[in-house]
Parts: C-alpha cells; sequence; structure tokens
C-alpha cells in the first residue's frame, strides 16, 4: 500500500519546477513503496522513490542468524543467547556494557561462539499456538552504553523490554486503511463498539511489522532482525552515566568529575548594551 506524502524533494526534477524551499535527505530513507509528491504553483509531479544502495547491505545483514526460531509444538518456552555484536549493534557495546551486564548477572552462555566475549543479550520467550498463528512474547534483557548527557562519558543503560511477534501460516494482508487511533467526538464510541471482538482479541494489537509469514512447509524463521530493533529503539539522549555527574564546565570545557576548574572564581565583565545603554536614564529625565 503506497504512501503518500506531501514534501519538496531536490532529486531528479524536472526543469521546469522552481522550489522556494528544499529540504530532503532521501539518501537516509528507508521506507518501502513510498511516493513523493512535488508540486508547485501550476501543476504536480510525482516521484516514485526506489531504494538502491541501502538495500544492497540487508543482504549480508550481519546480524541474521543471530535468533532463530524453530517450529515444535511440543516446546511452549524458549531461551536465547547472543550478543550485541552479533546483532550489528557493535558500537553499543563497551567494557561500561559489559561489565553492568556482569553486575546483573547476565553471562554469554557457550552456545554464542561468535563473540563470546561481547556484551549479552538474554531472550526468554512464550509460544503459545492459535490455529494457524504462533504467538512469541518474550523478553529481552541487555545493557548498552551510550553517552552520558552531562559529561560525553560512556554510560551503560539497562534495558529491560517486551515484545510480541505473531508468525502467520498465512500470507500478512496489509489492511487497505489505517487506523490512526480513536477520533474525538461521537465517532469515538462508536468506533469503540465496532473495536470490541477486536479488543478481546489480543493478536489484533499486535503491529503489522511484528506480523510475519511463517508457511507450514518452513521449519525455521529468523527473527534476528526484530530483536535487533528492539534494543535500536531504546537508544536515548537522557542517558547519565553517574546521578550526581557534575557534567562539563560551561565556559572551559573541563570534566567537572575528574577535575576542577576556577571558572566560577573569575569576576564577571559587565556587557554593555551598545546605544540603549543609557534609554532608561534619558527616559526617566523626560
Amino acid at each position: 500500500m503506497p504512501l503518500v506524502f506531501p514534501l519538496c524533494v531536490n532529486h531528479n526534477l524536472p526543469p521546469n519546477v522552481k522550489l522556494p524551499y528544499v529540504h530532503c535527505k532521501i539518501s537516509t530513507c528507508r521506507l518501502r513503496n513510498v511516493r513523493f509528491v512535488v508540486r508547485n504553483q501550476k501543476s504536480s509531479h510525482f516521484l516514485d522513490w526506489e531504494q538502491g544502495e541501502e538495500d544492497e547491505d540487508e543482504e549480508g545483514s550481519p546480524w541474521e542468524g543471530a535468533v532463530v526460531y524453530k517450529r515444535k509444538s511440543s516446546i511452549t518456552h524458549l531461551e536465547y543467547c547472543t550478543t550485541l555484536e552479533r546483532l550489528g549493534l557493535a558500537k553499543l557495546s563497551t567494557k561500561v556494557s559489559r561489565s553492568r551486564a556482569s553486575v546483573m548477572g547476565l553471562r554469554v552462555t557457550k552456545d554464542v561462539k561468535d563473540y563470546p566475549d561481547g556484551t549479552p543479550v538474554l531472550i526468554s520467550l512464550d509460544v503459545t499456538r492459535k490455529k494457524h498463528n504462533w504467538r512469541l512474547d518474550g523478553i529481552i534483557r541487555t545493557v548498552i552504553a551510550l553517552a552520558c548527557n552531562r559529561c560525553g562519558e560512556p554510560a551503560p543503560e539497562s534495558i529491560f523490554s517486551n515484545f510480541s511477534l505473531l508468525l502467520s501460516e498465512e500470507p500478512i494482508k496489509e489492511p487497505e486503511t489505517l487506523d490512526m487511533g480513536i477520533m474525538f467526538g461521537d465517532d469515538k464510541f462508536k468506533s469503540f463498539e465496532n473495536g470490541k471482538e477486536e479488543m478481546e482479541d489480543a493478536d489484533a494489537w499486535i503491529l503489522l511489522e511484528d506480523q510475519l509469514y511463517f508457511p507450514p512447509e518452513e521449519k525455521v524463521i529468523d527473527i534476528s532482525k526484530q530483536i535487533r530493533d528492539l534494543v535500536h529503539i531504546e537508544i536515548t539522549i537522557n542517558a547519565v552515566c553517574d546521578p550526581k555527574c557534575k557534567g562539563l564546565c560551561l565556559k572551559c570545557g573541563a570534566n567537572l568529575n575528574v577535575n576542577s576548574c576556577s571558572c566560577h572564581m573569575q569576576q564577571v565583565e559587565e556587557k554593555g548594551y551598545g546605544p540603549l545603554g543609557g534609554l532608561k536614564n534619558q527616559m526617566q529625565q523626560t
């Protein structure tokens, strides 16, 4: 189902199209089946975006095979172990993350042979069979290393993330309309009544990107990308290495946790206000 965005882009525009403002980084876009609309005062032009070089990297994704689910109806609970390096997130793995993981009791098992000294990622799965669907409810436990928001030093961030995946033996059908939530007004009550049946079925709340096609003839399915994405979205800019972190000096840039500076002892010079400096006195005299 193609999406249409009214955007101004500067890629492959017809020579007669002149735009007053252009700002769009298409090279970083990873959406599929996207159509960009470029409008000027007289006409509209449609540009169909097709992925190029970015798609070539996904064929040899380093995280493929990190977490593979095997179809077994008799097993209702599974434990997996991998590492951030195996999931292609080596930049989030440092001595700080490995040390915090060790304190939390997270260890890399012997099954992980590629990166035995990496930061462990533990996945616990509960498997439920419903007709032609397999539902995987799990939790991810790991530690990622981020930059401290105050001093910039590595800061460990513990992750406990819940997730649900729906493996369907029937092809996944994209809805013709996208549900953007309940509207305000009288329609919200009608939407609630019409959605009672869906609310009773918990599978209806699983997002479309978390629903995977799992043909009956297939015995295994790779869920590494979904696990990687769940860890990736936990990246935050509010990480702090320590609640008592003093941060950096705003004047000289010294790390106040390690060194002390005398910037606060220096006398602050009074700044003038130019030609408006004596405006207050002139107004009082008049």
